[in-house]
């Protein structure tokens, strides 16, 4: 049976009748296609609408084959707003570039914080996407230049600042630094973790003092994300910071020392995963198993692959193959003709800190930006 003769099937049944076996059918729909079913499913109430995005969004987390994006696509518009934010989640692996300024207009003048945030959330893709210089400069710009909008106005939530200072933390740009230390400074507890997170997605060493120090904290979250961030930014010098929460009371805390352990490899962390077979626990006897089996892949890769192979794989040049160039700018992004001066207070209520200081962090020179009109942030928080 055809993709077609199934959304031809599913749109002739009531809410009620919708199986499984219908939704799976929805990927892959065209444009056309997804306009019949978005006027099909317009005629359910909000909540049963809400309840097919949500198992959509449901599967295609789960079946990482089956593909939903144009109906989440067309549902952005519709005017409901739990009915936006399960798109936006569903949307959120999207490298569409079309949904940038979707997400910036949603994140800067959605109704509400939760849509808010969740766009700000979304953006984060594009960012990483910005770093790696996949995008054109003129995207790159609007994506940073409206997340420092938004993490830069204290008037606006923390909880919104927080999910715009963890997707800008991807550009790593010096600016960024004295947000991120006034998070980790704060005593808000969910402040201080964002803050963890964001060091770990810099990517940059700097923040690897804090990050271990992030490991003993009281709060088993806090360590579980210093675990993970530390297994971005740490070497074979922060092993043994992380031997230490093998065994920690907390179960998650102790899968995700094992990736990040993994994700540092070499011979001392295989070591070190070695002894969590003896564990009691099966889920990290079974990461332990998988771990270790990724780390001696990536020895033996190493081995196999020299760097005169790759060369001739790949050529001089610094374009890896998989990276669509199309439409891109070659230019880089210059940071530094971006505005971070604001008249409003730059941190999350703490101050600047010693530790800013210690990072050479410079608070008075302004760049030039343009900014977005200040009634954009005239909105209730819900």
């Amino acid at each position: 049976m055809s993709k077609n003769i199934s959304l031809e099937n599913l749109l002739n049944k009531n809410f009620n009748e919708i199986k499984y076996k219908d939704l799976v059918s929805l990927t892959n729909l065209s444009d056309d296609e997804s306009s019949n079913f978005f006027e099909y499913i317009s005629k359910f109430s909000l909540l049963e609408i809400l309840e097919i995005i949500n198992k959509l969004v449901q599967i295609n987390q789960q079946e990482l084959y089956l593909e939903y994006e144009s109906i989440f696509k067309k549902f952005l518009s519709y005017p409901n707003e739990k009915i936006k934010i399960s798109c936006i989640e569903g949307l959120i692996e999207s490298e569409d570039r079309k949904l940038i300024k979707i997400f910036v207009e949603t994140m800067l003048e959605g109704k509400s914080i939760k849509l808010r945030s969740k766009a700000a959330k979304a953006l984060m893709g594009f960012s990483v996407m910005a770093f790696e210089k996949k995008l054109i400069i003129s995207d790159s710009k609007l994506i940073f230049d409206s997340l420092y909008r938004i993490i830069s106005n204290i008037s606006e939530p923390n909880s919104l600042r927080m999910n715009a200072l963890e997707s800008i933390s991807i550009f790593n740009h010096d600016s960024i630094d004295e947000y991120i230390l006034s998070a980790w400074d704060s005593d808000d507890f969910y402040l201080k973790k964002s803050s963890v997170v964001c060091m770990g997605l810099s990517g940059d060493t700097k923040w690897t003092n804090y990050v271990v120090k992030g490991l003993s904290h009281e709060d088993s979250k806090i360590r579980y994300e210093a675990s993970n961030s530390l297994g971005i930014i740490g070497t074979e010098n922060e092993l043994f910071h992380l031997e230490k929460l093998l065994e920690d009371e907390d179960l998650d805390v102790q899968l995700s020392t094992i990736i990040s352990i993994q994700t540092i490899g070499g011979d001392k962390a295989l070591k070190l995963i070695e002894k969590s077979l003896l564990s009691t626990e099966p889920s990290v006897v079974e990461q332990s198993k998988l771990s270790i089996q990724i780390i001696k892949e990536e020895q033996n890769l190493d081995l196999v692959v020299t760097p005169e192979m790759a060369k001739n794989l790949y050529g001089s040049s610094d374009i890896q193959p998989g990276i669509d160039l199309e439409g891109y700018d070659p230019l880089e992004i210059n940071f530094d003709e971006i505005n971070t001066s604001f008249s409003q207070s730059n941190d999350f209520g703490t101050g600047i800190t010693e530790e800013a200081e210690e990072l050479g962090l410079d608070r008075g020179d302004p760049f030039d930006i343009d900014l977005l009109p200040e009634d954009l942030f005239d909105y209730d928080e819900e």
